[in-house]
């Protein structure tokens, strides 16, 4: 099974990155879940809950707005 290459990237550093399963993602249009075969996107991060999965377990981080991009070849980035 394919993984996503999944990066949070601040303005001082990479703050995490690591290939995972899927990631919900809460945007201005409402929560997404970001899979490996995503389509390309971009769209506005909000305040809240990011849940990320890998391997059969999750882990939650808190964020507090921003943007995401999906881009081709599995890869989604959240800039911070």
């Amino acid at each position: 099974m394919s993984k996503l290459k999944f990066k949070i990237v601040t303005p001082e550093r990479v703050a995490y990155e690591d290939e995972v399963d899927g990631v919900i993602i809460p945007t201005t249009e409402g929560q997404i879940t970001v899979l490996p075969g995503h389509i390309p996107l971009a769209s506005l991060l909000t305040a809240g809950e990011l849940i990320v999965k890998k391997n059969n377990s999750e882990v939650a981080l808190d964020v507090s707005g921003g943007f995401i991009e999906v881009a081709p070849g599995n890869q989604l980035t959240i800039l911070a």
